[in-house]
C-alpha cells in the first residue's frame, strides 16, 4: 500500500514538473522565435531559466550564423531591396541598399526585420552628423562601414546580419547606404521607393530607390498658381518619381526656356502618372531614346512631357538642391 502511494505521489510530481517545463517551453518558443528543439535544448542546459536560456539561444544563434557566413561569404548576391526612412521633421534621412541571393528571400520577413535594422541604425548615424555650414551633411557608407555600425542590442550590424545568414541560409550582404543631415539649413528631404513597401513597415522599400534635398521658396509673389493644384509633397514625390524613371545624372541649370527634345517627349509619355507599374519597364525605355541633356531640370517631366523639370520646380515654389537614387543590384 505505502509503495503504491509512493509511486502515484511520483507520478503525480513528474506531471507537475512536466506541465511546469512546458509551459516555460512554449513562452521561450513564442519569445525568441527559436525552433522548439532548441528552446528544450536551452531549458536543460540551464535549469529551466527563461533568461539564461534566451541569452544561451542568442549566444548559439550568433556562433552559428557567424560559420554560415563564412561558408556563404563568396557567393553572389544580386538580388535584395532598397530602403529608406526620413526623420519627423524632413531633416534627416538614409538610403540603404541591403542584398541577398534570391528575390525569395529578398521579400522574407527574417530578411526584411535586418534591412529595418541596418536602416534604423544608418539613420542614427545620419542624425549624428553636423550640416555643413549654408549646406548640407552627405556621407556615403560602403560595405565595411556599414558592418561596423551599432544595432539592436549594441551589437554590431556585421553580427545582425550573421545571424540573419545563419536563419535563412541564404548569403546577405550590406552594399551601401548615403546618410543626410540638412538640420539648421533651411532645407528638407523627400523620399520614394519603387515598388511600394506591401509590409506597413516603417521602412519604405523597394527595387529603386530616391531622396531628394529641397527648399520652399517663401516669396509667394515667385510661385505660380499651379502650386495650389497639388500639395508640395505630392509634387517633391512626383519629383522623385522622376528621378527614380529618367535617372538624370546631375541636378542640371534651371532653364524654362530650353525647347524640349521631341524623342524625350515620346519616351517620358510611355509612363502614366496615376500607376506606379508604369516604372517597372525603366531600363527599356531608357534603351529605346537617349537624352541630349542629363541635368534633372532640363528633362521633360515624367508625368507631365509638355514642361520641364525646371519650370515644375518655378511653378510651385521649390529649389531642387541634389538628389540621390538607388536601382538595387545596379553595377
Amino acid at each position: 500500500m505505502l509503495r503504491s502511494l509512493t509511486l502515484i505521489r511520483g507520478i503525480h510530481i513528474s506531471s507537475t514538473n512536466w506541465s511546469s517545463t512546458k509551459a516555460q517551453l512554449l513562452k521561450l518558443r513564442k519569445k525568441t522565435g527559436y525552433p522548439f528543439d532548441s528552446c528544450k535544448k536551452a531549458l536543460q542546459l540551464n535549469d529551466n531559466s527563461l533568461e539564461k536560456s534566451e541569452a544561451w539561444l542568442k549566444e548559439e544563434a550568433q556562433r552559428l550564423g557567424w560559420a554560415k557566413a563564412n561558408k556563404l561569404a563568396n557567393r553572389a548576391t544580386a538580388q535584395g531591396v532598397i530602403a529608406f526612412a526620413i526623420d519627423s521633421q524632413k531633416e534627416v534621412a538614409t538610403m540603404v541598399e541591403v542584398n541577398c541571393e534570391t528575390d525569395f528571400v529578398a521579400r522574407n520577413k527574417c530578411f526584411h526585420s535586418v534591412v529595418e535594422v541596418v536602416t534604423s541604425s544608418c539613420l542614427d548615424f545620419a542624425k549624428q552628423q553636423k550640416a555643413l555650414e549654408n549646406s548640407f551633411s552627405k556621407v556615403n557608407l560602403k560595405s565595411g562601414d556599414l558592418m561596423e555600425l551599432s544595432g539592436a542590442e549594441g551589437k554590431s550590424l556585421a553580427d545582425h546580419v550573421a545571424v540573419t545568414i545563419g536563419n535563412l541560409g541564404e548569403n546577405v550582404t550590406l552594399r551601401r547606404a548615403t546618410c543626410l543631415n540638412t538640420r539648421d539649413t533651411g532645407l528638407n528631404i523627400m523620399g520614394l521607393t519603387h515598388p511600394a513597401n506591401p509590409t506597413g513597415s516603417q521602412f519604405l522599400s523597394g527595387k529603386y530607390g530616391s531622396l531628394l534635398i529641397y527648399r520652399k521658396q517663401l516669396d509667394s509673389e515667385k510661385i505660380n498658381q499651379r502650386s495650389m493644384e497639388s500639395s508640395h509633397d505630392e509634387i517633391l514625390r512626383q519629383m522623385c518619381q522622376h528621378v527614380i524613371g529618367m535617372n538624370p545624372k546631375s541636378v542640371g541649370v534651371l532653364n524654362i526656356q530650353e525647347p524640349i527634345k521631341s524623342q524625350e517627349v515620346v519616351a517620358a509619355k510611355t509612363f502614366n502618372e496615376n500607376d506606379d507599374s508604369s516604372l517597372d519597364n525603366i531600363d527599356d525605355k531608357q534603351s529605346e531614346s537617349e537624352f541630349e541633356e542629363d541635368g534633372m531640370l532640363e528633362q521633360a517631366f515624367l508625368l507631365d512631357p509638355s514642361i520641364t523639370v525646371g519650370q515644375v520646380a518655378t511653378d510651385y515654389g521649390i529649389d531642387i538642391l541634389d538628389f540621390v537614387r538607388y536601382e538595387c543590384g545596379e553595377t
